[in-house]
């Protein structure tokens, strides 16, 4: 998704610096909205994950009309110094912009009938779900679905045909985003531009990328089915595709022992080569010449010996 631009805040509780956390959060999450009379301070919950539906991390702004997601990184080995203290647990928590109308889908599709969204969002599991109304990305929900009744009413009923070009919109904006950013993404991995001598990258390679960056909050089966909507190829599979991997992991196991098989090949002398054991210098032949200077520098002293003590 695209990503706000704002100047992160870093955020640590001052409290005991062994149950304090290390934030870096979005300014909008300190924004606070006109006539609230909260504390200002924004509030981690969990909530249910769109993709998997387990419990993850979200944090509301003041008032709660901005959610975003927290990332949470972590490393071996690795400490805070907060004040004069060492907090041990040197993970490190990032907060990053979530549209909100991804949190509501998944309660959206379970629902059958239009219902009033104050009851499509309640989860007895997650019950800060609610917290999800107050959000001012949900103004767009018609874009997902299809509001019945009036505005008091406030029923909703999920479109999958709309929820799809939404989709298709959102992995579009991705994907040129990425592009703009010169972002590599024909590998494995996503590189920068900068380390790559000539980008490649079609718009087709763009797009499957971007297609698996939205597809981190959606069901399976609703990916598969973007999948479709944007005319990307499906991934082969039977008997022809096994057929192909095993060809290619045989391939692949041959091309890596060759060197093996080369470096142990004896060497013209008949003797192994042992990397283990110092190399010895080959001997050079003398030729006439070389005795003819050796015998001439018979009895002269070596000029070292001008400049010992006496």
């Amino acid at each position: 998704m695209p990503r706000v631009k704002a100047s992160p805040k870093k955020c640590v509780k001052p409290t005991n610096p062994q149950s304090s956390w290390v934030f870096l959060l979005k300014g909008e999450a300190f924004e606070v909205p006109e006539g609230y009379a909260g504390s200002g301070t924004p509030d981690v919950v969990q909530l249910r994950h769109p993709q998997s539906g387990a419990p993850a991390m979200f944090l509301f702004s003041p008032g709660d009309s901005l959610i975003q997601e927290v990332l949470t990184f972590s490393e071996n080995k690795r400490s805070w110094f907060i004040d004069d203290n060492v907090k041990s647990d040197g993970k490190m928590h990032l907060s990053t912009p979530i549209d909100p109308i991804f949190l509501v889908l998944p309660y959206l599709r379970k629902s059958q009938l239009a219902c009033p969204l104050d009851q499509i969002l309640k989860d007895d599991e997650f019950p800060e779900t609610e917290r999800l109304l107050s959000c001012s990305g949900l103004k767009h929900l018609s874009q997902v679905a299809d509001k019945k009744g009036d505005e008091e009413l406030n029923a909703y009923k999920y479109n999958e045909e709309k929820t799809l070009s939404w989709l298709t919109r959102k992995t579009e904006r991705v994907s040129e985003i990425l592009r703009q950013k010169g972002i590599h993404v024909s590998s494995n991995n996503a590189v920068s531009a900068t380390f790559v001598k000539t980008n490649t990258d079609t718009t087709e390679n763009y797009l499957k990328y971007a297609h698996g960056v939205v597809s981190e909050y959606l069901a399976d089966d609703l990916s598969a089915r973007l999948s479709k909507h944007l005319g990307l190829p499906e991934p082969e599979t039977g008997p022809n595709k096994r057929k192909q991997l095993a060809s290619a992991n045989t391939n692949t196991e041959a091309t890596h022992k060759r060197p093996k098989l080369e470096a142990q090949e004896p060497l013209k002398n008949g003797a192994a080569l042992d990397l283990s054991k110092p190399e010895k210098v080959p001997k050079t032949s003398i030729t006439a010449k070389d005795k003819a200077r050796a015998k001439s520098a018979t009895g002269s002293k070596n000029i070292s010996s001008f400049f010992k003590k006496k």
